[in-house]
């Protein structure tokens, strides 16, 4: 999915362009009116793509609602995050519902750090055995814990 909107909005006019021009030949032989209303149906069908709720071309700049884009620096230095500088509302959640502590997950994030495992995606995944289970914490690249869980 592509996070800037100037781009995806060209790249949306762009599939437009072609599809009013693969149409083109059919309604050549046809009156300026015809060619109108083809014209209509294709700026149409362009909002249709941009504004549509559940269209893969309509995602906020601020990467809300997007797949995260892995940044080069996400695992280039092979050394993750030792603490967790901030904690998602999802994280907290799950916290709560797991019964995972605030110390539990900290204390995860600082002894697995030495054998956290970048993910394709550019999250780090620490895990930890304590006594409750294998405590694993999901925290992005820049330390912003994202989800956490037992395996038992």
């Amino acid at each position: 999915m592509i996070n800037s909107k100037r781009v995806r909005l060209a790249l949306v006019a762009l599939a437009a362009s072609a599809a009013v021009l693969t149409a083109a030949p059919a309604q050549a032989a046809t009156p300026a009116p015809s060619q109108a209303r083809a014209q209509a149906v294709a700026t149409a069908q362009f909002a249709a793509l941009t504004d549509s709720l559940i269209s893969p071309m309509r995602c906020r700049d601020d990467g809300q609602g997007c797949p995260p884009v892995k940044e080069p620096q996400d695992c280039s230095n092979n050394s993750a995050p030792q603490g967790l500088r901030s904690l998602s509302q999802h994280i907290r959640d799950r916290m709560a519902e797991r019964h995972i502590s605030e110390d539990e997950l900290q204390n995860a994030v600082r002894i697995g750090s030495r054998t956290a495992q970048c993910q394709d995606n550019g999250r780090w995944k620490y895990t930890l055995g304590m006594s409750g289970g294998e405590l694993v914490v999901i925290a992005s690249w820049n330390g912003v814990g994202v989800t956490a869980w037992w395996n038992n």
